[in-house]
Parts: C-alpha cells; structure tokens; sequence
C-alpha cells in the first residue's frame, strides 16, 4: 500500500506524527508531502516524531495571500501525485494545506482519508478560513475519521454516508501522551526563560493565533492579560505568533507589563511542560482544547464559538470570546486557591489510541481506489 501523508503547519504535524508512525508499523509504505505552511513553528517536530519528508513544497510560505498558497499547494501536491501510484493521501484538520492536498488529490481520482472530520461552527467565517476548509475536505474525502459522536453526527448532518465515518478520537490526546511520557519529571526545556521561571507565581498560559480576533478583539484580550499581570500573583506566559499583525498588537500592549513573559515559538515538549504546570490557559487555540482534560486543566476559550463544544460540555473549558471582564473573572476565578485545582483527567477527545485505528482502518481497505468507488456506488 502506497500513502501519502500530507502536512505544512505544526499542528499538522504533531496530530498526524502518531498515524505516520502507526502506519509504518502495519507494513505501509508513507511517503511525506511537506507544504511549509509554517517553518519556525514547526522546528524540531518532524524529528520529534521521527518523520521523513519525502518531498517538500516550494514558495508557499512566501506567497502573499491565502490564495496564492491554497493554488500553490494544490499545483505541487498535483505534482507529487503524478509521481506516483498512491492508494490513499490523508490529510488533516483544516489548514490550506490539507485542503489544497485533498483537492488535488480528488481531481487525481486518488481517495482521500481526512483526519479529525466532522467539526463545525456552524458559521462560515468563524474560524476563517477553517471552516471553509473543513467542509470543502468533507467533499472531497471517501473516509472520514471523526475525533467524537459529535463530529459524526455533524457529518451525518451532510449526507456524509455512516459506513464512511469512524469515530476514532483524536490524535491530539496520541501525541499528547507520547511526548509526556517522554520527558517525564525531570524535563528540562528547551527555552532558557522556561528553565527560570520564578516558583512562587501562578502560572497562567495565553496563546493567541486566530485571524478573526486580529484588530479590536485581540487588543481586548491582551488588555485583560495586562490587567492580570498587575495582580501581582500570577505570571502570564505568552509564546508570540509569527504573524506580523498579531506580533505587533502583542508587543503593543504587553512589550514592558509587569509578570508577563512574552516568548518565542516553543518547541512542542515545552509546550507540554507548561501544560503540565499552568493553573489555566486563556486560548483561542482548537489544539488546547483537546489536549487540556488531559491535564484535567480548565481554560478560557477566546473565541465567540467553538466546534469543539465537548469540551465546554466536559466542563474543562468556558467560552469567554474577547470579553475583558469575562477574561480577567474567569482566571481570577481559577486561580483563587492557594494550589492548583485540577479536574480529575477525562478527555472527551479519546485516550491515545486513535491513530493505530486509523492506520488499522486505513491497511484494511488495500484497494483505496477500489473501496472509493464502492463508497461512491
């Protein structure tokens, strides 16, 4: 069986590494299409997870706008294709990449498998583009692997046929625990502002990436930060997105504030770290959300809706959007007690297996092409 597994931003490659790794393991031969979507973000990552880039994408990341790199990718992932006899290419999530890839893999007549299917806002332009994206790889895609009965349902919803849709959990919660497990107790990070941080503050994570919230909302949000570093008692911890816009919004507001601690881009396992010490996360992140009840963290989601309500459902997260008062409570609130108050662990995204099932689904079906025209009849 001949794969092609194609990504271009970090998340990508932190959801996607434990499938590579699990298909490898069942016998399959993985070839890697790598977009360069994001290029500091994803530092050391493909390492991480032992991945091998078999063909790498070209410009992208200096095309000016999101359609040059959507046509960009469409045309070289074409390209690769055309190289090859490939029985499947797996995409995942809702990048430009993974909608680009799924395109040209569908007007190639090579089926697609699309990771983390089913979820939906509702609302076209929330997230923007991603939601777009989401829906226009549901079209495109002969099985989808759904991380909840949520996201299935969603695909339901959409005359997505049942035999097409595995709910499998999400590959998040995989690459969370192996890389937990990796570093263990005695981790020391990579960033040397991480290695020091003071002891006696409560730790507060922000991350911040969304286009919709660039402008008025985010300058909201980072107010609201500000207001919590006077406090006193709490350190903000904010790793700055590359995004020129958002950069110079964060450096506006927080460059000089008191206990706020602006970062670069973080390695993947100092992430985790400061998962794993943080007493709450302000986000607009779909990433933490997943990967919070697994540290039985609560957060403060920064976006007016999220297509991952099971979170907020699993009472690990409160929808807080741009609202400062509703910001600076919800922390506040969370960081009343002298020691952490952590949730008994229950992630409602799965418990680590999802990507051996993909993969076991994925080996099963040797024909891909023979199976999407069965799917099709």
């Amino acid at each position: 069986m001949r794969i092609l597994l194609a990504f271009g931003t970090r998340p990508e490659i932190i959801k996607l590494g434990p499938v590579y790794r699990a298909l490898r393991a069942g016998g399959a031969h993985v070839d890697v299409f790598w977009s360069g979507q994001h290029v500091d973000l994803a530092e050391g990552l493909t390492e991480l997870f032992g991945i091998k880039v078999t063909h790498r994408c070209v410009d992208v990341v200096d095309e000016p706008s999101l359609g040059g790199k959507y046509g960009s990718i469409v045309k070289q992932t074409a390209k690769v294709l055309g190289q090859g006899d490939y029985d499947w290419v797996i995409v995942q999530g809702d990048t430009a990449t993974a909608a680009g890839s799924a395109t040209a893999a569908f007007l190639a007549r090579v089926p697609v498998a699309h990771v983390e299917a089913g979820l939906r806002t509702g609302t076209l332009d929330s997230p923007w583009p991603e939601e777009f994206n989401r829906r226009l790889i549901t079209l495109a895609s002969t099985l989808h692997f759904a991380p909840t009965e949520a996201a299935r349902q969603n695909l339901i919803g959409e005359c997505v046929p049942d035999e097409r849709i595995h709910v499998v959990g999400n590959t998040a919660v995989d690459a969370l625990l192996q890389v937990r497990a990796k570093i263990g107790d005695t981790y020391r990070p990579h960033d040397t502002q991480l290695a020091n941080l003071p002891q006696d503050k409560k730790l507060v994570l922000a991350t911040l990436h969304r286009r919709e919230n660039i402008g008025t909302p985010l300058d909201n949000i980072l107010h609201a930060l500000r207001t919590l570093g006077d406090d006193g008692d709490k350190l903000i911890v904010l790793p700055v997105h590359p995004n020129p816009d958002i950069r110079a919004q964060v450096f506006e507001v927080l460059r000089d504030a008191p206990n706020v601690r602006l970062l670069a881009p973080l390695h993947y396992t100092d992430f985790v770290y400061l998962l794993s010490r943080a007493w709450t996360v302000v986000t607009d992140s779909g990433g933490v959300q997943e990967e919070a009840p697994s540290f039985g963290l609560q957060i403060l989601i920064a976006r007016e809706s999220t297509e991952r309500p099971e979170v907020v459902e699993a009472g690990f997260g409160t929808l807080v959007g741009s609202d400062r008062d509703a910001i600076i409570g919800g922390v506040r609130r969370l960081t009343a007690t002298p020691a952490r108050q952590l949730q008994k662990p229950n992630n409602p995204f799965g418990r680590g297996d999802a990507a051996c099932r993909i993969a076991d689904c994925i080996i099963d079906r040797v024909d891909g092409r023979g199976y999407a025209m069965q799917a099709a009849e």
